[in-house]
């Protein structure tokens, strides 16, 4: 990818509707405004007509001056009628005048080489893209504005302060004024480490995975080998109305939307399972290591699902938030009525119907595992260092000289949290996940 080049992506659903949003950014973007506006270049707003095959078509101007945009480059944006087919003429229009499409992050990747965002910015922004709620929202809008950097970066100071009274305790250790230093020493640590914590954050996570695995969970029969195969886009897990034909858990990789995932499709349980639980177990343990979770109900399981569903909650509390909850079959019979809080989905895997929301809900949470939840490079660097703190506080009869060591520990985890530059298999990890036109 070179900066040199100017790249477009659609930033809108390529679906119709009253209006899309091409972004344009590179060097031809000044004169491509200039061509189509007979206008100076300057950031401002301009109506203006493309040239299109299927007409003259009226669009809206966005102009961005460099270096005062997001990606730090001249930049346009082209509001136009979000007909699909006057989409893809505006993309052979501008790939006829040196543009081409952008790769997934390119235009975020863009803005972190010129130096418009910081490596955690980056991540904080796909983190705003697959926030699953509000926490995980303000979570990615406080990396994205810098203000957890800015919030580290004064800890950090402290911390580096406390540091050095540290060290100067291990040199002077048999002197009188020791004593009440080292007390006045833990306390400034205490508050210090309160601090931190409110950065690294309470929530639980999971650690990022290369491929999150998509686990299908239910009673004999709920659909799961038949929405495995419509999922994978061929005939991999044996479909049969005889319950109990998957036993051991059948595995394939998917791609879903360019995501890579590993789909498991787990044997049945409950009531109505044919081999008095003798694969259950395995199931409901398989089912718990799941980073995607789907509850599968055919047409009268739902109670059984559900109280499946309650076993592995006591097992892991925090199980609902990786879970959706499918009733298979529509195509047979509406959801049966009763109150599940988790979200849900009416599909069926012969006709097709639900499966492009089940889709887009599994590319989203896809994304989010890859990432480890969502936790940011600076928040997990961070909970790092409050781990290794924490082990201080709790033994008080340490050593100054350990204590000085492990305080500089966690001092170079929270550098390493604020770095400029990541290594390029770190970047790449982040920017793989972004969809086209971020």
């Amino acid at each position: 990818m070179a900066d040199s080049d100017t790249i477009f992506a659609l930033a809108t659903s390529s679906a119709p509707a009253a209006a899309a949003l091409v972004r344009v950014s590179g060097p031809a973007a000044r004169d491509m405004f200039c061509a189509l506006t007979n206008a100076p270049w300057q950031r401002c707003s301009r109506l203006a007509k493309l040239a299109l095959p299927a007409g003259s078509t009226p669009c809206q101007l966005l102009a961005f001056v460099a270096p005062a945009s997001f990606t730090g480059q001249d930049s346009l944006e082209i509001l136009l009628p979000g007909h699909p087919a006057l989409v893809h003429q505006l993309q052979d229009w501008l790939q006829a005048r040196h543009c081409r499409p952008a790769q997934p992050g390119e235009f975020t990747r863009r803005a972190l080489d010129q130096g418009r965002l910081h490596p955690a910015g980056a991540q904080a922004t796909l983190g705003l893209i697959v926030a699953q709620d509000e926490a995980d929202h303000r979570a990615a809008m406080a990396a994205l504005t810098g203000q957890d950097a800015r919030k580290l970066a004064k800890l950090r100071d402290r911390l580096r302060a406390i540091s050095a009274r540290f060290e100067m305790l291990f040199d002077f250790s048999e002197e009188e004024h020791a004593l009440p230093e080292e007390t006045s020493l833990a306390a400034d640590l205490g508050d210090l480490l309160s601090e931190l914590g409110k950065i690294a954050g309470a929530r639980q996570t999971r650690p990022p995975r290369a491929e999150p695995v998509i686990a299908m969970f239910g009673p004999p029969n709920a659909g799961k080998s038949s929405l495995f195969n419509a999922l994978l886009g061929r005939p991999r897990a044996l479909v049969s109305a005889t319950p109990g034909t998957t036993r051991d858990a059948v595995e394939a990789i998917a791609v879903l939307a360019g995501h890579t995932a590993r789909l498991v499709d787990l044997s049945g349980v409950g009531p109505q399972d044919a081999d008095a639980g003798l694969f259950a177990q395995a199931a409901r343990d398989r089912a718990l290591q799941a980073d995607i979770l789907l509850v599968l109900s055919a047409p009268g399981q739902a109670v059984d699902a559900q109280s499946e569903l309650e076993t592995l909650r006591g097992r892991d509390p925090g199980l609902s938030a990786r879970c959706l909850w499918l009733d298979t079959m529509a195509d047979i019979a509406p959801p049966q009525t009763i109150h599940v809080e988790l979200p849900r989905f009416a599909v069926s895997a012969a006709s097709g119907s639900g499966l492009e929301p089940l889709r887009e809900e599994l590319v989203r949470r896809v994304m989010q595992a890859a990432l480890g939840g969502s936790q940011s490079l600076l928040r997990d660097h961070t909970g790092q260092a409050v781990a290794v703190l924490n082990t201080l506080i709790n033994d008080p009869q340490a050593p100054p000289e350990a204590v000085a060591r492990d305080v500089r520990q966690a001092l170079a985890l929270l550098d390493q949290a604020l770095l400029q530059e990541l290594p390029g298999d770190v970047l790449g990890l982040i920017f793989s996940q972004f969809c086209i036109g971020k």
